[in-house]
């Protein structure tokens, strides 16, 4: 860490590291994600890292008041075809250093064509009462995409997002853009995707 991070961010990047570390297995194994997005008054970065039925995932999220990093760690379930049902323990730190364990589960589809791709996902956690709806759509001569997506908690959070993307050539980095319409907020980000 250099003298310039801020100190909000360091958690979130040591367990990344660490996470990156552990995994030992090639890039190309099966796959990474990451994904900044940056708006005036939230933020908020995401890592993911998949080895054969293992995910981990870690969150970073800065909003007004505070900011929280999240970890789960999950096991995928093969339900049909490109739909898997993912469950693992989850852990939430806040600014304050309160720290909440749960469980976490997810359901997703990614399904492709030779032009179009489409990834559908459901998410619920313990914690919090979170959950979040997504639904992406690809069109892949393009590179373009765009997403909705829902989410909120038990402590009255709610969001509604709508985001579009653009492929950088055949690479796996997207940039962002996209409005958040309930803190009403546009905001920017980029995206690496090597499933």
């Amino acid at each position: 860490m250099t003298p310039s991070t801020p100190r909000a961010l360091r958690p979130a990047l040591l367990a990344l590291a660490a996470m990156a570390a552990l995994t030992g297995a090639p890039a190309h194994a099966d796959g990474e994600f990451v994904q900044a997005d940056y708006g005036d008054e939230a933020q908020s970065i995401t890592a993911t890292i998949q080895r054969d039925r293992v995910t981990a995932s870690l969150g970073w999220s800065g909003y007004v008041g505070g900011h929280a990093t999240a970890l789960w760690v999950n096991y995928g379930f093969q339900v049909d075809g490109p739909t898997w049902f993912r469950l693992g323990p989850s852990l939430r730190v806040d600014q304050a250093g309160v720290t909440e364990a749960g469980v976490r589960m997810a359901l997703e589809r990614f399904t492709m064509t030779d032009t179009r791709t489409l990834f559908l996902l459901a998410d619920a956690n313990t914690i919090q009462h979170e959950f979040q709806i997504l639904g992406q759509l690809g069109h892949i001569p393009t590179g373009l995409a765009a997403e909705l997506s829902y989410q909120g908690n038990d402590q009255g959070f709610r969001e509604t997002t709508l985001a579009g993307s653009y492929r950088l050539g055949d690479s796996p980095f997207r940039l962002r853009a996209g409005y958040r319409f309930n803190a009403q907020e546009a905001f920017i980000g980029f995206s690496i995707n090597t499933f």
